[in-house]
């Protein structure tokens, strides 16, 4: 039973997807039935009746999808926080971010407590302490925007009106030095060098760069993700070797610098899965990683299903571990057509060059940002000459932002939502799968349809 033997959690991630999915139409039953049903069916896709001890690994994943469940639907019942009133209440601006016409503050109050503000301006930095006094105010919920599960994914409880707002001596915090070392990025480095270093190193996107990247279709480049994280955890073991304890510290240290993003958080639990079992001496199974990164997200936060960037990472990360490396050509379609049904229903059309650009962007972006890193700290720490050694990284991303224009006007194409292409992406997704666990050709083609067709109800 090769889905047991190999990606046991598989199934639970699978089976809590499809109960979240369904909740908004069945309610608790999405958990009752759903939840089981689809665990059930991906588990027994492999099945084999010789094989010993299969029932005990299916028993504890039965058990573990209904404490899943358990938590889920708590989360999603709880009533919405109380409207309350503050006095002199201190915390941190851990973000701030260009909302609409406005701009959204991110406040953690001392003892507990996040909340969101609105300002027209962005007054108050990053990394600041605020003494204030603030009224609280639910979130609003209609058919295009839920602000609750949105904000609620990034552990953020109610909006927030301050006012009598007083800065407080300041204190480390992660926030800080975000809005610092964005600083010293700005100052020290040319223009498009440091932005490409503020999306990897503090999860920071330059508005005019995410433009120019949605445009080439590479804007996942930006989003701080496995690739970032891979580039962190290679950089770490060329300079301190294969410690995987030093390595975990050095990547949790760089995810939680960079605002613990939830593509982040996925990557770095897939990459803790498989040190740990480098310290324990077993092999890593990348699907199994993934899934159980994923589950953990979700047990952690049932909210975090409807940010659109957990479910990219989550589908694009399975797409990626089921590839053999010789099929490297291959993963920039296969990545477009399992990301098409998320993308192109929350973003509208999709630039067809992207598929094109996406077979040597992440090589390129990998030596690239390596060297600009590299080259970044050097500049930071003041060793001499490396203002001119930077002018030469400066021009690398500038001939790629001129190649990718030419390829952008040369192939002006994009594609928007239909119910075709859609249901191939999830044909995709489950035949790489089905080809990862060598399953028989009949039974792929099976469950194939069976899936496709399910995900097509379930999301459509």
């Amino acid at each position: 039973m090769e889905i047991l033997r190999r990606a046991p959690m598989l199934g639970v991630l699978a089976g809590i997807i499809s109960g979240l999915a369904m909740y908004d139409r069945a309610g608790i039953w999405a958990f009752v039935v759903m939840v089981p049903m689809v665990y059930s069916g991906v588990m027994l896709c492999s099945y084999e009746w010789e094989l010993p001890g299969q029932w005990r690994v299916f028993g504890a994943g039965v058990v573990l999808c209904a404490l899943c469940s358990v938590r889920c639907f708590a989360v999603l019942t709880k009533p919405p926080a109380e409207n309350i009133t503050l006095t002199q209440a201190a915390g941190t601006v851990t973000g701030v971010r260009a909302w609409g016409r406005q701009y959204v503050l991110t406040i953690d109050v001392d003892g507990g407590g996040r909340y969101a503000a609105r300002m027209r301006f962005p007054e108050i930095m990053q990394g600041t302490r605020i003494k204030f006094d603030g009224v609280t105010r639910s979130f609003r919920q209609n058919e295009k925007f839920d602000e609750a599960r949105y904000w609620g994914a990034r552990g953020i409880s109610s909006w927030i009106s301050i006012h009598n707002v007083e800065e407080l001596p300041r204190k480390f915090s992660f926030a800080r030095m975000r809005y610092l070392l964005s600083r010293k990025l700005t100052m020290y480095l040319p223009d498009a060098t440091a932005s490409y270093l503020k999306a990897m190193w503090l999860g920071e996107r330059d508005d005019l760069l995410n433009r120019m990247h949605r445009r080439w279709g590479t804007v996942h480049l930006l989003a701080v993700s496995g690739f970032h994280v891979g580039i962190i955890v290679m950089c770490a073991s060329l300079i301190f070797g294969n410690n995987a304890v030093l390595l975990s510290v050095i990547m949790w240290a760089y995810i939680f610098l960079t605002g613990a993003a939830p593509s982040a958080l996925r990557a770095g639990l897939m990459f803790q899965a498989g040190l740990i079992a480098k310290i324990l001496g077993r092999p890593a199974s990348g699907v199994n990683s993934v899934s159980v990164a994923g589950v953990m997200i979700l047990m952690w936060s049932p909210l975090m299903f409807w940010d659109i960037g957990f479910r990219l990472s989550v589908l694009c990360a399975l797409t990626i571990t089921t590839l053999p490396r010789k099929w490297w050509l291959m993963v920039s379609p296969l990545m477009f057509l399992v990301s098409f049904p998320q993308v192109s229903r929350t973003f509208g059309e999709i630039m067809l060059v992207g598929i094109v650009l996406n077979i040597f962007a992440p090589l390129y972006f990998t030596f690239a940002l390596s060297v600009a890193s590299v080259l970044g700290v050097l500049r930071l720490l003041n060793v001499p000459l490396m203002n001119y050694v930077l002018l030469a990284v400066e021009g690398g991303f500038l001939l790629w932002e001129r190649a990718a224009d030419f390829a952008a006007e040369s192939i002006p194409y994009s594609v928007g939502w239909n119910y075709i292409t859609a249901w191939i992406g999830a044909g995709v997704l489950v035949w790489c799968l089905c080809r990862y666990f060598e399953l028989a050709p009949l039974r792929s083609v099976v469950v194939m349809a069976g899936v496709s067709f399910a995900a097509f109800l379930m999301f459509s």
